[in-house]
């Protein structure tokens, strides 16, 4: 510190006087510490001081039934870090530390007997190649898996996929999901799609990514090579109901309900070009139910071989037919290519959550995600 002093002046500058203007002020100046102040002095002062950080969040800390029901939604990175927002707050829980710490969040495959704990001690062998589980489960990072919910470790995470395959996550909505505001299409739009930043998904939620988002794009790259734009063969596609649905499948905004053949041996074995169903799920036809009967809805043929199936027919719902620009047929454009560029509105075949578009960003708000 410098102190400049003027010689001229009339008075002499006395660098430990009060200062000028607050010779009548209500406040007084008192040192908070030194050799002269002595220690019940400290504690008055200390206690006369009020505290900011009371308040009715930490009164609501410091009651037990409240707090236990709070830690156990929160894992132990979380707890801590609450317990160091404040001196109050750490004070509070720092009395029911011990309790605490065994009531926070759990993975819902963490063992609760010591005969699950032999049980998955033997099947980590088999367990660590499909999910890369390579201990027991952890308790200092627990959430819910992002796709379905369940509560899940770190450990029991599936392996995020690099960040090479993030631009092929996206898929395209149709033109009335697009319109739709994002409360009514989905209920988790003030939570969107995060897969940019973290991706946290459970081990059967993960398994199959990369074969999903490849079947989509060979869908896009079939229909561009086989257009009528590029001399293909000109079969209809893209016209009616053949061209790519949109993704939300039943739950579009626009959804309608088509008619499909699902070919079945004798035994009832689905084939594979649709899965399994349950009779309680099907939308049968006015007067016909589950009995076997021939007919319209259902009838038998013969395969290859002598072996007689059955073909079935049935109602199923379906979203709406996408958009096709004429920039991807022409091939100037990548496909899904506004998508990846967070120009429209699109959805995450990874986490099935609403990835934010411009105009969304600019009417609800910016979001964490971010276009890679």
């Amino acid at each position: 510190m410098v102190v400049v002093l003027e010689l001229d002046g009339d008075d002499a500058f006395d660098p430990y006087s009060r200062p000028k203007g607050l010779e009548h002020s209500a406040v007084t100046i008192r040192p908070t510490t030194g050799p002269h102040r002595s220690e019940g002095e400290r504690v008055d002062a200390e206690a006369q001081r009020p505290n900011p950080n009371v308040n009715n969040v930490s009164q609501a800390l410091g009651c037990y039934p409240i707090v236990t029901q709070l830690t156990q939604h929160l894992d132990l990175n979380t707890l801590h870090a609450l317990s160091r927002t404040c001196r109050q707050f750490h004070a509070n829980l720092l009395q029911y530390r011990t309790r605490l710490v065994q009531q926070t969040l759990r993975c819902e495959n963490e063992p609760i007997s010591d005969a699950q704990t032999h049980m998955i001690q033997q099947s980590d062998r088999r367990t660590v190649l499909v999910s890369g589980r390579v201990s027991p489960c952890a308790r200092d990072m627990v959430s819910d898996c992002r796709r379905c919910g369940r509560v899940i470790c770190r450990n029991c995470a599936h392996k995020a996929p690099s960040a090479s395959l993030l631009r092929m996550r996206y898929r395209r909505l149709c033109s009335k999901c697009l319109a739709t505001p994002l409360p009514q299409l989905s209920r988790h739009w003030q939570d969107p799609c995060t897969c940019a930043s973290s991706v946290y998904l459970c081990a059967p939620c993960g398994t199959g990514l990369n074969v999903a988002d490849t079947n989509y794009l060979r869908i896009w790259t079939w229909r561009t090579r086989y257009s009528t734009y590029l001399g293909g063969l000109g079969t209809g596609i893209g016209e009616g109901n053949e061209g790519v649905k949109c993704w939300r499948g039943e739950k579009c905004m626009a959804a309608q309900e088509v008619e499909v053949e699902i070919d079945r041996s004798e035994e009832g074995r689905v084939s594979d070009r649709e899965s399994s169903e349950s009779d309680s799920e099907r939308h049968w036809p006015e007067g016909e139910g589950k009995e076997e009967r021939a007919g319209y809805w259902q009838q038998e043929i013969e395969g290859i071989g002598g072996v007689v199936k059955k073909k079935i027919r049935k109602r199923v719902r379906v979203g709406k037919t996408v958009k096709e620009w004429e920039d991807e047929r022409d091939g100037k454009d990548d496909v899904l290519g506004r998508e990846s560029r967070g120009e429209g509105r699109s959805w995450c075949g990874w986490c099935g959550r609403v990835v934010w578009g411009k105009n969304d960003r600019q009417i609800y708000g910016e979001t964490r995600e971010v276009p890679p």
